[in-house]
């Protein structure tokens, strides 16, 4: 996965209805393998300058495959100032393996959570592995926002097979398309296979996926 100017800090604290579990056993955590076939990424069309009336529409309109009900919501608001922290709320009608990424206002793609370095630190499995629960949807996730300034993403993957990490192409930037731009990294998901642990063949993952456009001034 290509790098990213947006700062990653570490996770600190998970409330009620979104947790991160473990297990009493630690496994090798799993990484994916992208398939030769991608899709293309959508035609480039310049938006106009954005307001956060058109961000709120863009964020309530444009939705792709989502059986797990998975949520993924930026807390304060929508617009924050390069250097501010970012959080997010989380939630889910069904359990799975959550990969939250984020694509900056040049299109480029970096994983948030769970670390991408976890592999080389031999975390578990589950380390990522959220369920639903009653009560208000809250995870403590949260990153500063840096620049470039413009329209970014952030993207919730939910997997309902054992993933830790995702390598993913870059992005048009999301200002150009954004009426396709959760699509395609819909699509290039759907390339994703993950390897069996007993050397089987590799198997397809089932994604259950939200996003939101944001601005960073």
């Amino acid at each position: 996965m290509a790098g990213s100017k947006i700062a990653r800090e570490a996770v600190v604290a998970l409330t009620t209805t979104v947790f991160v579990t473990t297990a009493a056993v630690a496994q090798a955590p799993h990484s994916v393998t992208i398939l030769p076939d991608v899709p293309e990424a959508p035609a480039i069309t310049r938006l106009p300058g954005i307001s956060l009336a058109t961000l709120e529409l863009l964020n309530s309109n444009i939705k792709v495959e989502n059986p797990a009900g998975l949520s993924v919501d930026l807390v304060p608001k929508l617009e924050v100032p390069a250097g501010s922290k970012i959080g997010f709320r989380v939630a889910t009608r069904r359990a799975g393996y959550l990969i939250l990424l984020d694509v900056d206002a040049n299109g480029r793609l970096t994983q948030i959570f769970p670390d991408p370095t976890a592999a080389t630190r031999g975390l578990r499995d589950t380390i990522n592995l959220i369920k639903p629960q009653r009560g208000r949807p809250y995870a403590g996730f949260e990153f500063v926002a840096e620049p470039p300034a413009g329209v970014a993403m952030v993207v919730g993957l939910l997997s309902d097979k054992p993933v830790q990490v995702v390598d993913l192409p870059d992005t048009p930037p999301p200002a150009f398309a954004p009426a396709n731009a959760l699509k395609y990294v819909r699509d290039q998901a759907r390339t994703l296979k993950v390897a069996d642990p007993d050397g089987g063949p590799l198997a397809q993952l089932n994604w259950s996926i939200d996003g939101k456009f944001y601005l960073i001034k």
